[in-house]
C-alpha cells in the first residue's frame, strides 16, 4: 500500500485536481480581463433600450459569474488574495483608466495618484503592496 504521510489534503468540496495554487482564481481572472476586453471591442449598439448590447451583455454575465467564483474561493496563495482584492477595487474605483490598471494590476499608476484616492482605495492597493513584498506576484 503506497504511503501518502507527505501528500498535502484536497480542500472541503474540492471538485478538480491542480497543482498551481489557486488556478480558479487565476483561470476566473483570465475570463474577467479577456470580458473587459472582449467589451472595449465591442460596436454592437443595445437593441432593446437596454445599456448594453446583447453581445457586451453576454460578456458582462461572464465577468459577474467569474466574480462570483473568485468571491467564493478561499485564496491559498498571495497572487489569489492579492487577485481578490483587485476584483474588490475594480466595485470602489471610477474611470476608465483606473479600471484598466486594475486589469492590468498595475500598482505603479496608482501610486502615482495615491493622493487623489479614498482611504479604502488606499488601504486595498497597501494589502496588494504588502502580498507582492512577501512574493505573491504572478
Amino acid at each position: 500500500m503506497a504511503d501518502f504521510a507527505d501528500s498535502t489534503r484536497a480542500p472541503a468540496g474540492a471538485t478538480t485536481f491542480t497543482t498551481k495554487p489557486d488556478g480558479n482564481i487565476l483561470a476566473a481572472w483570465d475570463r474577467i480581463t479577456a470580458a473587459h476586453a472582449a467589451i472595449a471591442e465591442c460596436t454592437a449598439a443595445p437593441t432593446d433600450g437596454s445599456l448594453y448590447s446583447p453581445e457586451e451583455q453576454a460578456q458582462w454575465r461572464v465577468n459577474d459569474a467569474a466574480e462570483v467564483e473568485i468571491l467564493k474561493a478561499i485564496a491559498d496563495s498571495p497572487v489569489g488574495v492579492e487577485i481578490q482584492l483587485w476584483v474588490a477595487l475594480i466595485h470602489l474605483v471610477e474611470g476608465g483608466d483606473a479600471e484598466c490598471a486594475i486589469l492590468r494590476r498595475d500598482l505603479g499608476w496608482f501610486a502615482e495618484r495615491g493622493a487623489d484616492m479614498n482611504w479604502s482605495e488606499r488601504l486595498i492597493l497597501s494589502a496588494v503592496r504588502s502580498l507582492r513584498a512577501m512574493g505573491g506576484e504572478a
